[in-house]
């Protein structure tokens, strides 16, 4: 293969590796926390909602999982907590079709409302 070609084949494949299509987010609206638990192997935090979320995964649609190696899990399990606690509203935002342990939809991002 002479360098011309070996240039092509370069950016074609630096090409495709910017034409990721990754699918966007979900926000879910207003709706409870209705239920907390701790993954039985220590591999996140479950959470039940008030609200159905997209279909994707194989559990119920309104369970969701935060992942313990989520950069911001602390905040997440602080605020799930704080929401459940005191019964406010809040907003999940969600990875649908991301499937976490006990084929729960992954949760990105939780809103607390007052």
């Amino acid at each position: 293969m002479n360098s011309k070609s070996m240039i092509g084949v370069l950016l074609v494949f630096a090409g495709l590796g910017f034409c990721h299509t990754g699918q966007a987010v979900e926000l879910l609206g207003s709706g409870k926390i209705t239920f907390i638990e701790n993954g039985w192997a220590g591999e996140g935090l479950t959470i039940n909602y008030s609200k159905n979320g997209p279909a994707g995964c194989s559990a119920a649609l309104n369970e969701f999982a935060i992942d313990k190696n989520h950069p911001a899990y602390k905040e997440l399990v602080a605020i799930a907590l704080a929401a459940y606690t005191s019964n406010a509203d809040a907003d999940l935002i969600v990875d649908p079709g991301v499937c976490l342990f006990g084929s729960r939809t992954r949760v990105i991002s939780i809103r607390l409302k007052k």
